[in-house]
């Protein structure tokens, strides 16, 4: 379970950080075949990489809090009743997506 989204995380930050990465992924994938699309020239500016790392500063910040203090992020009592109906069954998210449709 922790796996995919650290790799997922990981290929994120080195798309947006690493110069000439995001460029060798597009050029993969064009040389695997892509379908029918159009490769389009990829390139890092200072401003993007910029963004990609004051965006992504929060989210670990939000992460970490929530490994180190959980009890910060957690539930009041009044959202205890809404969460028991969270089973898990997939099941139960069918029929939510019925009756909510």
């Amino acid at each position: 379970m922790t796996v995919v989204p650290a790799v997922l995380l990981a290929a994120s930050l080195a798309v947006g950080t690493v110069p000439g990465f995001a460029a060798a992924v597009a050029h993969a994938v064009q040389e695997a075949g892509a379908g029918g699309l159009v490769h389009t020239s990829v390139h890092s500016t200072p401003l993007g990489v910029l963004l990609g790392l004051a965006s992504a500063a929060p989210a670990l910040a939000l992460a970490a809090v929530g490994v180190i203090r959980p009890r910060l992020l957690a539930a009041p009592g009044r959202a205890l009743p809404p969460r028991r109906l969270q089973s898990g069954h997939v099941a139960d998210y069918v029929a939510r997506l019925l009756v909510g449709t």
